[in-house]
């Protein structure tokens, strides 16, 4: 992760991770596909030889997905800006910093493991930083806070409230 400050925009870049378990997985699968199936691939039916395709480029991809994902996350006085790059392909999103709200580092309601930034914009809550650590996301919202307090606090964050369930850094 790498924060910078420039001119009234708090950037953020987030390189995905690889997760051990997964490239784990990716690589039986492999293992099994090139020592398991191709030696039998004359005998298969249509069927078996469509699922080991699909289950091959879905590994492929996944391994893909791991090493070229990232996300940039940009605070600013005018609003949020979320850019994802997965494959090569980059998908902006922009949300006006009035609409957003309850900032927050949680985790999912269904995956207690599955932590990320989150924020009320609008009527739908929206998910970002998946990949930071908690260590990388405190210091992200520590940095928010002493950068940007105006932008804090719009996206209620706050020193001074302590009653709600949003993560508080309390600095001085």
């Amino acid at each position: 992760m790498e924060i910078t400050y420039i001119s009234g925009i708090l950037h953020v870049e987030i390189d995905h991770d690889l997760n051990f378990i997964r490239l784990c997985l990716d690589g039986a699968i492999f293992a099994w596909i090139v020592w398991g199936e191709t030696s039998v691939w004359s005998r298969s039916s249509l069927f078996s030889r469509g699922v080991v395709i699909l289950v091959f480029f879905t590994t492929l991809a996944d391994l893909v997905y791991q090493v070229t994902g990232s996300e940039i996350i940009e605070f600013s006085t005018n609003g949020l800006k979320r850019v994802t790059t997965y494959f090569g392909w980059r998908t902006v999103r922009d949300y006006e910093i009035s609409q957003c709200g309850e900032l927050t580092w949680e985790p999912r309601v269904d995956q207690h493991h599955d932590l990320a930034l989150e924020c009320k914009v609008g009527w739908k809550r929206v998910r970002f930083g998946k990949y930071l650590s908690e260590t990388q996301a405190q210091q992200l919202l520590s940095d928010l806070q002493n950068y940007l307090p105006d932008v804090a606090a719009k996206m209620g964050m706050t020193k001074e409230d302590r009653r709600s369930s949003m993560t508080r850094l309390n600095l001085s």
